[in-house]
């Protein structure tokens, strides 16, 4: 499903929730997943073009890593695992943009993707790239950045432009 919001159509805070995990070293959000591989493969995608469902979607310029994006991902992995649901409305109401607003992420425009049930990087990139809706999240020209996190079996990938 594809959840895209512009701020005329559809702060940076730093984080103190105990939930999120951070490092000592770099105070980076510990996701759960290899970060590193999924941006790869995101931008691997992105700058060599692709087709979501029956739409071309040419070569885009990459985005980069957003810690900010990671936590909202990681809350609503959490959430999802911890109260054993799958959707991007939170139970208690929270959409995907206010989440990130909670992060500290002030958006222009964002999209979120969700799983659940892959066991790699690999596999869920590859269910979302097979996914009209999310191939299209992910080859977004208007997203700048992107945090995703895994919980479990439930991962959310979060992308923003400011």
């Amino acid at each position: 499903m594809m959840c895209i919001a512009l701020c005329v159509v559809s702060c940076k805070k730093d984080i103190d929730d105990p939930s999120i995990q951070r490092t000592a070293v770099d105070n980076v959000v510990a996701t759960n997943l290899n970060n590193d591989l999924l941006l790869k493969l995101v931008n691997d995608k992105r700058t060599s073009g692709c087709t979501c469902g029956e739409t071309v979607m040419p070569p885009v310029a990459v985005v980069t890593w957003n810690n900010q994006l990671a936590a909202a991902a990681l809350e609503h992995s959490k959430d999802m695992n911890t109260n054993n649901y799958f959707e991007h409305v939170s139970l208690n109401g929270k959409r995907p943009g206010d989440r990130i607003v909670a992060a500290g992420y002030k958006w222009l425009a964002y999209g979120e993707n969700i799983a659940l049930g892959h066991t790699t990087e690999q596999a869920v990139f590859d269910a979302w790239i097979n996914s009209e809706g999310h191939c299209k999240n992910i080859m977004g020209s208007f997203f700048k950045e992107m945090g995703a996190a895994r919980d479990g079996k439930y991962w959310t990938q979060d992308f923003g432009a400011k």
